[in-house]
């Protein structure tokens, strides 16, 4: 049975965090190129989606991502400033959930979420994941947890569909050893093959 490597589970870690930035960009593409009359409804659902997966993302990032990076990169102010631009985009998050869609500066808000959000994108990706890929982490024990733990958030605010969550799962323990069948030599989930 194959299993996933320290290095490919690095590369499927970060791969899945930007592909997350990814989403959020191009959601406010999506968002940008309707119009704010007649496709209210469309655009709502847009900015309740992408505020909503952008708080599951920034929740990810603080509970396993950033306390791992602080120990394992060599500037500690670039998971500072993450955690304060995270802390800032919580707070417009909350504002335009307390919004209504009708409000003038609705459209705005979410713009200027998106546009601050695509600026922290740009140091993580182009300062904090280039260091953090170079360190020696558990990456198969983050990946593990993380995709645990993406499940457990998406789950609690409506985000999944739990058949998709199920294949999601089985494909990680498929793949993923854990530390009983790293001690083993066995993947998750074997019959006793290597």
């Amino acid at each position: 049975m194959a299993t996933r490597s320290q290095s490919s589970a690095r590369e499927e870690l970060l791969g899945m965090l930007i592909e997350d930035h990814k989403r959020m960009k191009k959601a406010h593409r999506d968002f940008e190129k309707l119009d704010p009359e007649s496709d209210r409804e469309a655009r709502t659902a847009i900015v309740e989606r992408t505020c909503a997966e952008l708080e599951v993302h920034a929740q990810l990032e603080e509970e396993l991502l950033y306390p791992a990076a602080r120990t394992k990169v060599a500037e500690d102010n670039l998971i500072d400033e993450a955690e304060v631009e995270h802390q800032s985009a919580k707070q417009l998050i909350a504002q335009i959930k307390t919004m209504n869609p009708d409000d003038p500066k609705y459209s705005a808000s979410f713009t200027v979420l998106c546009e601050y959000v695509k600026h922290h994108v740009r140091e993580e990706e182009g300062e904090l994941f280039p260091q953090l890929g170079r360190s020696r982490l558990d990456w198969i024990g983050m990946l593990e947890t993380m995709v645990s733990r993406r499940r457990e958030l998406m789950t609690e605010m409506g985000l999944l569909d739990e058949s998709l969550v199920a294949d999601a799962m089985e494909d990680l323990e498929k793949n993923v050893k854990t530390p009983a069948a790293r001690r083993s030599g066995r993947a998750a989930g074997s019959t006793g093959n290597p």
